[in-house]
């Protein structure tokens, strides 16, 4: 019933509704028969409709009487599933023991709320304290109610009840804070009584959002006359009908780890991290548990992690350091400094492996860490001494994986000891804060760019193909042009003959033509048949689905899912059956008796003939012989010729319009570059907003050229340009208003250039902006002879990369250089985005080390609303971070033995609202007892 995970022993949200009442209340809607058996029925169907409702927790409150609840405790405690198995703890409906009390002078109403474990047979006693005569528990309802009168104000009644050692510090009192009422500390004259009372939190009768702007600002603490006391507030249904139709309507989420007034006082005291009005939001990526089989340092290692803050605490050389590098080694983290091997940041990275291989290679350990994301869990088990990695996700089997599988599903943020104020060393890590939130985004653009480029890579293969088929047609047309009228020539010169001779010599080139024409129709044939061979075997691959959708789908969506895969299926076999047909129809165009098979026979009978009689002439013409000889080789190699060029061009004209392609697919890439560039340029504003402002980004677009340089230098190497001109040429690009649009234009001039023929001369204006970027045209014809044409396609595909600029606001309108920040400086800014930010967990190792002292309030401010939004996990010695902060779960590190900082273990865990944590916190942490301090002066008292 709880919200979220619940496995550690941290704190969690509740639902809960702190003022219900029962049969015994004098104003029940409903029957309200006395029996202990009816008294039974009545509390299981009510544990029944909590459940319902995803109601987590009550209070019993009725009028100054306990009657009903041990009934309702024990139903609880009870229930049971439908398949009639226990609920764990954390799922049981909670139930806390209450009253309703009324006293005072003014009269006043407050809801006394005790440990929701409180002995029962001490509750008599409860009454005792308060001096109320109790019930008669048998009968059906309380008669009415009287005040208690003794009890003039809420401070007499805390000094009443901790006059007992049993129950001080056992109980909670919620004074009536509702806007109006003539019960409530609300109303008139009420201030001094509001200013004195010693209560951390006050329950409304109904909904938050009828409180007026003035009580809003008295609860807030933001009224002098009320002594500027803060009030946390707890919604209530005042839920007194058989029926339960109030019963949890105004609720409020509560967080606690164990279900105590101790607990409820802790929630009072950090409200804006542990109460709220609505449901709370909770980060959807998390660690949720590490187990670490072994290791020389801490032994065997299990830890379950809060789905919010968690906080690693204990004395130094106790473990904490080596909890979080474990945890972020199981996780396949990436050291920012991986590629470097010198400099202070450079040895995070050799600090984790030596760290790895000194406490985990020897005893063969392995890290087992679980997370989850959007509710589907995963496990990544990782052996120390060989590195192997295998990945589990739902409730499939264990695969292996690799690093980079591990970061693409939970990209962590990590960051050791003071590496948040050095963070500016180095822009790649800097740059992280802009794309970590939008990562999603950029790796699908990404991914089209890819996708986009690959179709590119593929296309430009066919239009070299192309190009070189249209200059092969071109030549084949040329030798054709020629070879004829080299034939014409020799016949035109072949005298003595008769006008009949002449005319069927004549006729030869016709003959010829129309040859021509059968060979290509009958290409045409086998084209044609070819295609349908292919259309056929794409069809064949086509996979429309299940048509069965009733096992997987909804029901309402069952019947039509069905009938559309049954309709795209039908459609598809009709097309199937056409293409079978077809080549059916075309296998018969080719059998001897067919159309195509008769006209193909008259026109070889024709030509028959006619060749006959060509050679019949050529053979009685014996005056000319060596110039029919040589007719007759001119007129083989015209035949020879266009034979060639009937392939040519019909290999040409299947390979489509690639040049079209070739310009849409680099116009998309260029498309899908500006688009991922503004994303980026989205989120350096954003980045602003996130650091109020300390941090101002600037995209430098299309400026990334390096790669683009390095490449052409090694695609034109040997032919004599030099290596300065290279660089001159992308300085020039870069100082460009747009260089990405200036080098695309580059690309197009480079290709162009390589169109030419080897022989033509190169000019400017062949490369009006090359030669206007300073690139001499001699070098530009020195580059075209170098360069291939694969070259060119990888200059084409090579990303151009955006720099972001990255500036510190030192006051309104006055920035420097981010890396001239001092160090507290840079961290506070870095880590203010971080909290800000949703998205995976953030582990940081001692953040207090990067901070100047000054801003650590400002940090735990922003904790509140940051554990919302993604899980926290922090080492830390400052208690201001862990108390303040709010931690829901403290994992308290400890030598094993006392002065001995050669081994450790994890003792207590759990939140502040633990008696041991508490302790701890005190006893460990620097300032832990003026945390505490400054939790309490918060509120005035």
């Amino acid at each position: 019933m709880t919200i979220g995970l619940q496995d550690d022993k941290g704190a969690h949200f509740y639902r809960c509704d702190f003022q219900v009442h029962t049969p015994r209340d004098t104003q029940w809607k409903g029957d309200s028969s006395a029996s202990p058996d009816d008294r039974r029925a009545y509390a299981a169907s009510f544990v029944e409709h909590c459940r319902s409702i995803d109601l987590n927790a009550v209070a019993i409150t009725d009028h100054h009487d306990f009657a009903y609840f041990p009934f309702l405790r024990q139903a609880a405690e009870e229930e049971t599933r439908p398949d009639g198995t226990s609920y764990a703890d954390h799922e049981k409906l909670v139930v806390f023991p209450g009253l309703e009390l009324t006293f005072g002078s003014p009269t006043m109403q407050a809801i006394l709320i005790l440990d929701a474990n409180f002995p029962e047979d001490r509750l008599a006693n409860v009454l005792l304290a308060l001096s109320v005569e109790p019930v008669d528990a048998s009968i059906d309802q309380i008669p009415q109610v009287e005040s208690i009168d003794h009890i003039r104000s809420l401070l007499d009644l805390h000094d009443e009840m901790d006059k007992r050692p049993w129950l001080k510090g056992k109980y909670i009192v919620l004074p009536n804070v509702t806007d109006k009422g003539y019960k409530t500390m609300m109303r008139s004259g009420m201030k001094v009584a509001y200013r004195e009372m010693p209560c951390v939190g006050g329950y409304l009768d109904g909904s938050f959002e009828k409180i007026g702007t003035g009580n809003k600002s008295k609860f807030a603490g933001e009224d002098e006359n009320y002594g500027n006391k803060r009030l946390a507030l707890f919604q209530t249904s005042d839920s007194r009908a058989a029926t339960f139709a109030d019963l949890g309507r105004h609720s409020t989420w509560v967080k606690w780890t164990a279900p105590t007034a101790e607990a409820l006082r802790q929630a009072c005291l950090a409200n804006e991290s542990r109460i709220s009005q609505v449901e709370p939001q909770l980060p959807n990526a998390v660690v949720s548990k590490m187990v670490v089989s072994n290791s020389k340092f801490l032994g065997p290692l299990t830890i379950d992690f809060n789905q919010q803050y968690n906080a690693v605490i204990g004395g130094r050389g106790t473990g904490k350091s080596t909890i979080l590098s474990y945890l972020r080694w199981g996780l396949c983290d990436q050291p920012a400094d991986h590629d470097q091997t010198s400099s202070e940041a450079g040895s995070i990275g050799a600090r984790q492996r030596r760290l790895i291989e000194a406490t985990l290679f020897p005893l063969d350990a392995q890290v087992e860490v679980h997370f989850v994301i959007n509710g589907i869990p995963h496990v990544v088990r990782r052996q120390a001494d060989t590195g192997n990695i295998r990945l589990k996700i739902g409730g499939a089997d264990f695969v292996p994986a690799r690093e980079e599988d591990v970061r693409a599903l939970l990209p962590i943020h990590a960051y050791s000891q003071k590496q948040l104020s050095s963070v500016a060393v180095r822009v790649d890590e800097l740059t992280r804060f802009i794309t970590a939130p939008i990562q999603p985004d950029l790796d699908e653009f990404d991914r089209q760019i890819a996708e986009a480029a690959g179709r590119l890579r593929e296309n430009y293969a066919t239009l070299q193909r192309v190009r070189v088929l249209d200059l092969a047609i071109q030549r084949s047309t040329l030798d054709v042009g020629s070879l004829e009228d080299q034939a014409e020539n020799i016949r035109q010169s072949l005298g003595g003959m008769s006008e009949e001779d002449r005319v069927i010599l004549a006729d030869k080139p016709r003959y010829d033509a129309a040859r021509d024409i059968q060979r290509s129709a009958r290409e045409s044939l086998t084209q044609a048949s070819s295609a349908l061979v292919d259309a056929r075997s794409a069809l064949d691959a086509l996979n429309v689905g299940e048509a069965d959708g009733s096992a997987s789908q909804p029901s309402k969506l069952a019947e039509p899912i069905e009938e559309l895969v049954t309709i795209v299926g039908a459609t598809i076999q009709t097309v199937v059956d056409r293409v079978e047909a077809a080549q059916t129809e075309l296998r018969a165009a080719s059998d001897v008796g067919s159309p195509v098979a008769l006209a193909e026979a008259r026109l070889n009978e024709i030509h028959g003939d006619f060749g006959a009689a060509y050679e019949t002439v050529k053979a009685t013409s014996t005056a000319h012989e060596a110039k029919l000889a040589e007719l007759a080789v001119v007129e083989g190699r015209v035949t020879e010729v266009k034979d060639l060029r009937t392939r040519q061009t019909l290999e040409r004209s299947g390979l489509g319009d690639p040049e079209t392609s070739h310009h849409e697919l680099r116009a998309q890439v260029g498309e899908l570059a500006k688009a991922r560039s503004a994303t980026v340029a989205h989120e350096c504003l954003t980045l602003d907003g996130l650091s109020d402002g300390l941090i101002h980004a600037e995209l430098q677009q299309g400026v990334g050229l390096s790669k683009h340089a390095e490449r052409l230098r090694a695609g034109i190497a040997g032919s004599g340009v030099r290596s300065a001109r290279v660089e001159a040429l992308f300085d020039a690009i870069r100082a460009e208003d747009d260089p990405l649009a200036t080098w695309n234009t580059v690309l197009d001039e480079l290709e162009a250039l390589l169109q030419l023929g080897s022989e033509t001369p190169v000019k400017s204006s062949n490369t009006p902006v090359m030669s206007r970027l300073g690139f001499p045209v001699a070098d530009q014809d020195k580059s075209r002879h170098q360069l291939t044409s694969d070259g060119w396609l990888d200059l084409a595909l090579t990303p151009v990369l955006d720099h972001p600029r990255f500036k510190y606001r030192v006051k309104e309108s006055d920035y420097i250089d981010f890396s001239d920040a001092s160090a507290g400086q840079q961290a506070t800014a870095l880590l203010r985005v971080l909290l800000a930010q949703a998205g995976p967990p953030l582990i940081v190792d001692q953040p207090e080390d990067d901070l100047d002292s000054q801003v650590v309030l400002d940090v735990v401010r922003r904790l509140w609303s940051s554990k919302a939004r993604r899980q926290l996990i922090f080492s830390s010695h400052n208690a201001n971070l862990v108390v303040n902060g709010d931690a829901e779960l403290v994992i308290v590190c400890e030598n094993r033995q006392q002065g001995d900082q050669s081994g450790g273990f994890v003792g207590h865990q759990g939140a502040i609202d633990v008696e041991d944590v508490r302790s701890a916190v005190t006893q460990v942490m620097e300032g832990g007892e003026e945390a505490f301090k400054l939790r309490k002066e918060k509120y005035g008292f």
